[in-house]
Parts: structure tokens; sequence; C-alpha cells
């Protein structure tokens, strides 16, 4: 019996660290997502202070990156296939594949990503600190990477 009270704790705890961990994906997505909006305040709601972003061979500060999305006539969708993840403390590295389809009323194309994230946890919400993103060639696509859309 009181091996089963143990086990059955376990798996409660375990539950409950597991879906604690389930939201550290959160500020990546919402990254993306108020890119997609064009939205520069919740850019700016979802990274540190300290936020870099590595991008295919640049370094860029959330200015940088809110520099270059600015409106359109595209639409973009997002979608992600994370790789793995790991939670040290308040610190969480996250490794995944990023899909965007833009597209307009002339155009359809969809563009892959090879990213990892860091993100540290500030009072109790999940902040992007630092991410690194490398684009793949034109029309390369993620061999066994299942995505999900946003």
């Amino acid at each position: 019996m009181k091996q089963v009270l143990t086990f059955i704790t376990f798996l409660i705890f375990s539950t409950s660290i597991h879906a604690k961990d389930n939201n550290i994906f959160t500020p990546v997505s919402d990254l993306f997502l108020a890119v997609s909006n064009v939205d520069h305040t919740q850019m700016r709601a979802a990274v540190d202070d300290s936020f870099l972003l590595l991008e295919h061979g640049e370094v860029w500060t959330i200015n940088d990156f809110i520099n270059v999305v600015k409106p359109s006539d595209f639409i973009r969708t997002n979608y992600f296939s994370v790789i793995n993840s790991r939670v040290v403390g308040d610190v969480a590295f996250i490794n995944y594949w990023n899909k965007a389809n833009i597209k307009n009323t002339e155009r359809s194309i969809d563009i892959y990503w090879l990213e990892s994230a860091v993100v540290s946890k500030v009072g109790d919400k999940w902040l992007l600190s630092q991410m690194h993103s490398t684009r793949l060639p034109q029309d390369e696509i993620p061999k066994g990477a299942t995505f999900i859309k946003q």
C-alpha cells in the first residue's frame, strides 16, 4: 500500500511539473504570432530586457527585429515542430523547427528554419532571452518533422 501511495504521489508530482513546463514554448509562439500580426508591443512583451536573436549570421536586438516586421499584403501562418526541451531551474532550452507559410493573392511560399531558444522565468512568466535561427535553403523541408499550426 505504501508503494502504491508513493507511486501515486510521484505521478501527481511528475504531471504537475510537466504541466508547468508546457508553457515554456509560449513566448516563442507569442513572438511569432505578434510577428504575423505586425504587433510590435506584443513582440516586446514576449522577450526579456537582454533578448538577442542570432538570425542567420547576424545579431539582432528586439529593436532590430521590430524594424524588419512591417505591414504588407502578405499573411504569415506559423507552424512549429519541437525537437526537444529541457528546464533547469528558471531557465529552459528549446530546439525546434519553424515553418512559415507566407502568402498573398498571387503567391504562397513555405520557409523553414532550425531554431533554438533560451527562455527565462521572470516573475511567474516565461520570456525569451535568446534565439538562434538558421534558415534552410529554399524548398528544403526538414526530414521527420511534424508541424503543428499555431
